[in-house]
């Protein structure tokens, strides 16, 4: 090559590169020839937060060392950062560690919130550090609601490695959402409260806790792929426990899992079950007075086996009740706590939220659980020395004093 030609390619080569930089602050993002071959877009360049704004909190985002890096501080509320973008039906993946010991997350299908605490309502893809391991798991931010917890997911529970980076994956395809922790599988529901929102990255406030302080989330690999094809998904490894948020309506993937649905009009149904085990749910919605019994009873071998589950509303009357009467309990037997989180309360929601009441029978135990977490586990009654097939479940609702609504009722038998 002259020095003609070579002096004319440095020019033309100066000439692209800065179309590329006006490029680069005009539109924040430059399609790649592999992105536009494969259609996954990066969300972060590796260097700057173009195309990232904060929506919420103090808490300090910088791009260090190719990784956004996010830390806590005190006295400031759960901080984001959040895509200009939004995004429906989707499939995210990125690459997450956290240093120290705070919880932090990634939001999706998320909307601003003004004048709240977390100043956005949305679905979040927990990363969670503490004992409890439930990262991977779906909790609906600006709700305070576990959507799908991983208390009873413990592959998922044991696959994040905490000071290490750990790979994440999370798709959402109309009402079903579905997340990965390293290749295995999580959070798999039903949902229809947010149908489109931005991507952001949590911050979770601290308070005042000092050994919180300094902790730090970092994020790398972030893309996304739009609209994506029933090829691209792994729906043959989806996580095999479901949760089905659908208004009395049992979602495909919960039948797929043997769900079904059953009338629970005026408070009383009776379900045939032919299966030694079975577990139901319903979901609950209770007034400030609300006080009664959700009484249960199953027929096997010609033996029959009774229980209660307590509702109360716990905020409203809980000083005046024994513990073994309060939300969840198995009245004057067992009493209720969080047995899935060491060292927390368990949760009972009122203001109008409504609560998830699920009993599971096992061929040798009977759990109460109660939003995501059990609550009560005991021997099952009658003589189990032998296989025991149930024939019949029978529920009866008893309110003695507010009111109490109910939907969602749905049950699946052990053997589906």
């Amino acid at each position: 090559m002259n020095d003609k030609s070579a002096n004319s390619s440095i020019v033309q080569g100066t000439i692209g590169a800065l179309i590329c930089v006006v490029m680069l602050a005009g539109c924040g993002h430059v399609t790649t020839p592999t992105e536009e071959q494969t259609g996954w877009v990066e969300l972060f360049d590796g260097q700057s937060l173009e195309g990232w704004n904060q929506v919420n909190g103090e808490a300090p985002y910088e791009s260090v060392d190719g990784v956004i890096r996010g830390t806590n501080i005190f006295d400031t509320p759960n901080s984001f950062l959040a895509t200009d973008e939004e995004y429906s039906d989707f499939m995210l993946e990125f690459e997450s560690r956290s240093i120290g010991d705070a919880n932090s997350g990634v939001q999706f299908r998320t909307e601003l919130a003004p004048g709240t605490w977390s100043g956005v309502v949305g679905y979040q893809l927990d990363i969670d550090p503490s004992e409890r391991r439930w990262t991977g798991g779906i909790y609906h931010e600006g709700v305070h609601i576990w959507r799908h917890s991983m208390a009873r997911n413990p592959d998922c529970q044991a696959a994040y490695q905490h000071g290490e980076w750990n790979a994440y994956r999370i798709e959402a395809i109309g009402s079903v959402i579905a997340t990965w922790v390293n290749g295995v599988p999580c959070a798999h529901m039903t949902g229809d409260h947010h149908a489109t929102g931005f991507v952001a990255l949590q911050v979770h406030a601290i308070g005042q806790e000092e050994k919180y302080l300094g902790s730090f989330t970092e994020w790398r690999n972030l893309r996304v792929l739009t609209d994506p094809q029933p090829s691209d998904l792994m729906q043959a490894q989806r996580g095999a426990l479901v949760e089905g948020w659908l208004d009395n309506q049992v979602s495909e993937i919960e039948i797929e899992k043997g769900w079904k649905a059953f009338e629970f009009l005026d408070g009383a149904a009776t379900v045939d079950v032919a299966s030694d085990g079975f577990e139901f749910v319903i979901d609950m919605q209770m007034d400030d007075a609300a006080e009664g019994y959700l009484d249960y009873s199953f027929e096997y071998d010609g033996n029959a086996c009774e229980g209660r589950y307590a509702i109360l509303n716990d905020a409203a009357l809980g000083e005046t009740r024994p513990a073994s009467h309060l939300m969840g309990s198995s009245p004057d037997t067992h009493e209720a706590i969080n047995l899935s989180e060491p060292g927390r309360p368990k949760r009972v929601y009122a203001d109008g939220r409504w609560n998830r009441v699920r009993i599971v029978v096992t061929d040798d135990r009977i759990q109460h659980w109660l939003n995501s977490v059990k609550v009560v586990d005991y021997p099952r009654c009658g003589n189990l020395s032998v296989p025991t097939s149930i024939q019949a479940v029978s529920l009866n609702l008893l309110t003695d004093n507010g009111q109490i609504a109910t939907k969602n009722a749905k049950l699946r038998t052990s053997d589906s």
